[in-house]
């Protein structure tokens, strides 16, 4: 059996510093750009819910020059999960007063949300579901206070002064800012604190439309205290952080009674900035020839130790590629060693593995080992006693 390296080397499979000292959270560079059209239903029609009493609140004589609350804020538990908005009472009084009568009343229990526009804004709070109902009054105007930016909740409303009733959209994009700036009449009460996620799958479950048909539901909705963050809800994962994360599912959480607790993922935003310019031309090659590009190279490690045995594993894909098509580069990129590697064939725990051997300024030599499967390629470094279990433990 070969013999191994331990964990403190600095070049195995834990990638350079730079990229360890990372995480897959990069944000996309390129929102979707928004409709031109802003949420303006039809005006509310009166009787078409239980008489509710308008809130006793009036808008603030000085507007504030921040979105301010008191912790108050709204859980909506939805068919796909709970969405929880933090309420700007004091910046948004009459608007976050309306929102929690309507919804310590029961009023937006079992109603849908009826309009759906990708990249702009989700909108409910109509029981009739058209986009014209309401609770049979209509509120104050307020100044409105704050930026339009993703997961802010805002009262929706016709053009005509005091419109508001009972519906409120989400804002799905901050490029949804300029559409929604060009009347800016649309009174900001709330962020998203919790379940933007949420928020997400009920736009991906569309359809895209105004009315529809068959919407997801509010089940109830119910007051409790929240952190109201003063930072603006985070941009949704982008096609790279989400190949990352699914790669990461793939790598085990434990192998030959080893814990791999110490976990990262590294999607191409973080991976390319910092590779070998050389190493990234070669892997563009090979994807080109299989009609795809490095926007999915994605890299995900874990490692732990249990007295003497100890793991590190790393597994890399490029959506498209098989594997064993780009292992040797991709050993170049996870390496990053200007040494030679010399690299042999061997088969452990009836699969076909890679044996490098690295020669590090001058050191004693350093054995890391490779195997692709579908189109994750596999890297790992453990100690010689383990070796066969945390290969067999790769899926």
């Amino acid at each position: 059996m070969p013999r191994s390296i331990t964990l403190a080397l600095p070049v195995t499979l834990v990638l350079t510093g730079a990229l360890l000292a990372a995480c897959a959270g990069a944000q996309d560079a390129a929102p979707s750009a928004a409709p031109s059209v802003v949420p303006t239903p039809a005006p509310e029609a009166p009787g078409t819910a239980p008489a509710l009493a308008p809130p006793e609140a009036t808008p603030n004589p000085v507007a504030f020059e921040t979105p301010t609350g008191d912790g108050t804020g709204v859980r909506l538990t939805t068919d796909l999960g709970d969405v929880v908005i933090g309420l700007f009472t004091e910046s948004a009084p009459v608007a976050s007063e309306n929102f929690l009568n309507l919804a310590g009343s029961g009023y937006y229990d079992g109603v849908g949300f009826h309009r759906v526009a990708p990249g702009f804004v989700l909108q409910g709070g109509d029981p009739e579901g058209t986009g014209a109902g309401g609770p049979g009054y209509t509120i104050q105007d307020e100044e409105v206070v704050g930026e339009y930016g993703r997961g802010i909740v805002a009262m929706a409303r016709t053009q005509v002064p005091n419109s508001q009733g009972s519906q409120f959209f989400v804002v799905l994009d901050d490029a949804a800012k300029r559409s929604l700036d060009a009347a800016r009449t649309y009174a900001i009460f709330g962020r998203v604190v919790e379940g933007m996620d949420v928020v997400d799958a009920i736009v991906a479950r569309g359809p895209a439309s105004d009315r529809i048909e068959d919407p997801v539901r509010i089940q109830r909705a119910t007051i409790e205290q929240v952190e109201l963050p003063a930072e603006p809800t985070p941009a949704p994962p982008t096609a790279a952080e989400l190949a990352a994360a699914d790669l990461a599912a793939k790598v085990p959480e434990s192998a030959a009674g080893i814990d791999l607790l110490e976990r990262a993922a590294f999607d191409s935003t973080v991976v390319l900035p910092e590779a070998d310019p050389a190493v990234i031309a070669e892997l563009e090659a090979v994807a080109s020839e299989h009609g795809t590009d490095l926007e999915g190279l994605s890299i995900a490690r874990a490692s732990g130790s249990s007295g003497e045995a100890f793991a590190s594993v790393v597994a890399v894909t490029i959506p498209g590629v098989p594997a064993a098509d780009v292992q040797e580069v991709l050993s170049r990129l996870i390496f990053g060693v200007s040494d030679d590697v010399v690299s042999t064939q061997e088969v452990i725990a009836g699969r076909e593995v890679t044996r490098y051997e690295m020669t590090v300024e001058g050191g004693p030599a350093q054995i890391a080992y490779g195997l692709p499967s579908g189109e994750v390629a596999w890297f790992l470094v453990t100690d010689e006693g383990s070796l066969e279990e945390v290969i067999a433990a790769l899926p």
